[in-house]
């Protein structure tokens, strides 16, 4: 997938509400990677409320049991990405790392984590440049509360420095931030939701070695982000959610149905005071099986 930065189709001018404005917009990039702005009068916000997750939803339940001993290669691109979710943590600990950086007036560099061990989910999203955020995430399996810290900075080497926890129930946690505290994937990713539901994966070779399959989905500009929309206005203090008009996935998978890579571009718009800003964004998460203590504490300065 292509990298190229795309470039502003105006000039910005740069006053106080420019800056409130690029903030925003910097926010809104935390969980994508790089977005420039060309900006714009007016706007379009899609009523999410008439979608519900689970009439989105396949039986992917079914699915998974059909696709015991069975290669990916027997399967369409978007049944491989469900299985892989549907059985993620089936294989021991789940590490995924991801990177980007936004890139607009001034520069944002991107860093994420997310880690499963042992019953217990950790998530870290940090953005460092023009605006400093930081947050960090614990929940175990079985419980009622999720503790969150924020960053009161973060350093060059994106390490953060964490404020004291605070704990907030299950329900309300899953209420702001839309995607679970135990789903590793933003998107609403089904029959339903995806553009391209005939495309098939193609075999290709892993860096080990062995057997891999690599596909494209392109997903719905609205009812794949139902979850997603609510997690970047959470996170990013945005006054509405966000506008897509398109995504797409670029996913590599083993012999296993195991996520290896998923590397996502999505095109939309981000309103503030007024004006929307067209955004460009990209992300690369990569996928770790198997490790041990891949879960850190947080200590409060």
């Amino acid at each position: 997938m292509s990298k190229d930065k795309v470039k502003n189709s105006k000039s910005f001018e740069f006053n106080r509400k420019s800056i409130i404005i690029l903030v925003i917009i910097s926010l809104a990039g935390i969980l994508t990677g790089v977005f420039v702005g060309s900006y714009f009068i007016g706007g379009y916000v899609p009523d999410y409320s008439q979608y519900s997750e689970a009439m989105l939803r396949d039986d992917v339940k079914t699915l998974s049991q059909r696709a015991e001993g069975k290669s990916p290669s027997q399967f369409k691109a978007y049944e491989i990405f469900e299985i892989a979710e549907y059985r993620m943590f089936t294989h021991g600990s789940v590490l995924v790392t991801s990177s980007g950086e936004v890139d607009t007036i001034a520069s944002q560099t991107i860093s994420g984590v997310k880690a499963y061990e042992n019953g217990t989910y950790f998530k870290e999203n940090l953005t460092k440049g023009i605006k400093n955020v930081g947050e960090r995430t614990y929940y175990n399996e079985g419980d009622d509360l999720v503790t969150k810290y924020e960053a009161s900075k973060i350093s060059s080497q994106m390490v953060g420095t964490y404020k004291s926890p605070k704990n907030v129930s299950l329900t309300e946690f899953t209420d702001t931030s839309g995607v679970p505290i135990t789903s590793f994937v933003g998107y609403i990713v089904s029959s339903k939701t995806v553009l391209n539901a005939n495309d098939s994966a193609k075999k290709v070779t892993l860096e080990d070695g062995t057997t891999g399959y690599e596909f494209s989905l392109q997903l719905n500009a609205v009812t794949s982000v139902l979850n997603y929309v609510k997690q970047m206005k959470s996170l990013s203090q945005l006054p509405d959610y966000p506008a897509f008009t398109d995504i797409t996935l670029n996913v590599i998978v083993d012999e296993e149905f195991r996520f290896i890579q998923i590397e996502t571009l999505e095109h939309y718009s981000v309103n503030y005071m007024g004006i929307n800003a067209k955004c460009t964004g990209t992300l690369v998460e990569k996928f770790e099986y198997g490790k041990t203590n891949i879960i850190p504490e947080t200590l409060v300065a």
